[in-house]
């Protein structure tokens, strides 16, 4: 009897080594398919009880997001885990399915945290591990040898755009994919600590195997921002220099010239996923491995570096805990927030890069300098790293904002970011400032199937405004609080307005016909104080003006009583600190 149990003891010990032991195919310079990434995940939730595969959601391509949960406790509900005081990491790969090193390097992470050994194991103890195998679904299924024309392999991976051609890493703000809903679900069931994308990146030739892109600390409150940019990133890059063969630096911000005279620190906006993620108090990191290097190296050194966040943040669990609560509490009391940021040019670190000298040989094609890379000619020496920034827009946080139920497309938004948001009961005349857009700058050719405003100025103004039962307040306060301004405010980089929810304002919907409107438009003009200097004026500017009828009439008509008041008015109000809001809902809306 029991030769008979030891027997299946060795037997069932071998099938789960076996199921552990996931293919390490980057070694044959090649990544696995879409289904068989998804397979591999699930032999390892089958093989150990301190894992689970789950889906959510949908992606564009019809497909669920899969989310794979290792935890020690075998505990799979994040409320308790939160409760529990664990700390979540939560790991995204294959935004861009042409850069597959962090779909490999996540599957060995895997394995290796479900494996007997202790000493990679024991992170488990106070860290839940969570893994979205591949996010961009469509973009992995749509696989080719050809998708990637500079990349040093694999032989065959993914397309960068998903089913509808978006590229995902512009879409967390303004969620106009299946795939951002769906991501935004698990982001805010999981609420994680820490936050990691996977990219391969190129635009220059170093050494370094391996770069890093860490949020801006000054876009955190001071205490999270101060422990980020002193503690938390110089940790990492010395565990990596102990721990790893690879070389890391940060992200080599340049293209088309080389970084010997330095680079600045990429800051990424809401719409990118550090920035997205940010915005929540999330400590957020993105590697990108070098496009040259050989593929088995780039997966190998995102693992390194997995290893390296994981095991920082468990050693470390407690101190995060604290300072995410400490920087939720700050953003109560915040009055003021930096929307956008801009480089300091005159301010810089020195860091030391590993890096190639640059030539110019003609070009094959024009006979023209062309910037190449000697790698017979490599170097180490110190370059000016540029990462400080200055406050760029700031605006103070009003107690509520106001969005009439009409602009559903913004209230969707706010909903699927778990938004605390309430509903007026019955119609109410508010005193309050309202915006209107003075000047916006558009891109001319499509983004992301947006035509993104930019470079916005606002003029504030106070008035009273007709709002009605059921439309939607939203106050501001506590986590979210972030990421309401983002979106609500728009002048912010990556506003609702920003990508075009609010268009509609931007057209007016009113006119006149001149025949009719001339004789009204003189007593305008003769009782309209200002007026007439205000058209001598424009005419001075625009001699052409002199004999153009309909404009002056244009210009009457704006200056009057009859010109719409909601033209270029941007629809969502602001109420202050000073002012209280009756009719108000005790209910959130669900």
């Amino acid at each position: 009897m029991r030769s008979i149990l030891l027997i299946i003891f060795v037997f069932a010990a071998q099938l789960l080594y076996s199921q552990l032991n996931t293919p390490k195919v980057y070694e044959q310079n090649k990544t696995l398919s879409y289904h068989e990434l998804i397979a591999e995940y699930q032999k390892l939730a089958d093989a150990s009880g301190k894992a689970e595969l789950f889906t959510y959601g949908k992606t564009d391509v019809g497909l669920p997001l899969h989310l794979f949960v290792i935890c020690g406790h075998k505990e799979f509900n994040p409320k308790v885990l939160r409760t529990d005081n664990m700390r979540i990491v939560l790991i995204n790969n294959g935004i861009h399915p042409g850069e597959p090193a962090g779909i490999e390097a996540s599957l060995q992470l895997a394995a290796q945290l479900l494996s007997k050994d202790d000493s990679i194991s024991k992170i488990l103890k106070n860290t839940v591990v969570c893994i979205i195998p591949t996010y961009n679904v469509g973009g992995m299924l749509n696989r080719s040898a050809f998708n990637r024309a500079n990349q040093n392999g694999p032989e065959e991976c993914g397309f960068r755009g998903n089913a509808r051609n978006i590229d995902l890493n512009r879409d967390y703000m303004i969620n106009h994919t299946e795939n951002a809903q769906t991501f935004t679900e698990i982001f805010h069931k999981w609420k994680p600590d820490v936050f990691l994308e996977t990219h391969t990146t190129d635009g220059s030739d170093h050494q370094q195997t391996i770069t890093l892109i860490t949020t801006a600390h000054q876009d955190l409150p001071p205490v999270l921002g101060e422990y980020l940019d002193k503690n938390m990133s110089s940790a990492l890059y010395g565990m990596m220099d102990k721990k790893s063969k690879y070389l890391m630096c940060p992200y080599v911000h340049v293209w088309r010239k080389p970084p010997d005279e330095g680079f600045q620190q990429v800051f990424e906006t809401p719409r990118y996923s550090t920035g997205y993620t940010s915005l929540f108090n999330t400590l957020s990191f993105m590697t990108e491995t070098h496009i040259f290097k050989p593929f088995e190296d780039r997966v190998l050194s995102t693992v390194d570096f997995m290893h390296c966040l994981l095991d920082f943040t468990s050693k470390n669990s407690k101190k995060i805990s604290a300072l995410r609560n400490d920087a939720n509490d700050y953003l109560k009391k915040q009055d003021e927030f930096v929307l956008d940021w801009t480089i300091d040019s005159s301010k810089y670190d020195m860091i030391i890069f590993h890096g190639y000298e640059a030539t110019y040989p003609p070009s094959k094609l024009t006979g023209e300098p062309m910037l190449y890379y000697d790698r017979e000619k490599p170097y180490t020496k110190e370059i000016k790293y540029f990462n400080h920034f200055e406050a760029g827009l700031t605006v103070d946080a009003p107690k509520y904002y106001v969005i009439p139920q009409a602009w559903k497309e913004s209230l969707k938004r706010l909903d699927w970011n778990k938004v605390d948001v309430k509903r007026l009961t019955e119609d109410i005349t508010l005193e309050l400032d309202m915006y209107y857009i003075d000047d916006y700058k558009s891109y001319t050719d499509p983004y992301n199937g947006h035509y993104p405003h930019y470079d916005v100025k606002t003029s504030k103004k106070s008035m009273k405004v007709d709002f009605y039962k059921g439309d939607y307040v939203v106050p501001v306060k506590g986590r979210e609080t972030f990421y309401i301004m983002h979106a609500l405010e728009p002048a912010a980089p990556d506003s609702y307005f920003s990508w075009n929810l609010f268009d509609e304002i931007l057209q007016s919907r009113e006119y006149f016909s001149p025949f009719i409107f001339e004789e009204r438009a003189m007593q305008i003009l003769d009782t309209t104080p200002g007026l007439k200097e205000k058209l001598e004026a424009a005419i001075k500017l625009d001699t052409t003006l002199a004999k153009d009828t309909y404009r002056q009439m244009q210009i009457i008509y704006r200056n009057s009583p009859y010109f719409e008041k909601t033209y270029l008015r941007y629809p969502v109000g602001r109420i202050d600190k000073k002012r209280e809001l009756p009719l108000v809902s005790e209910k959130d809306y669900q």
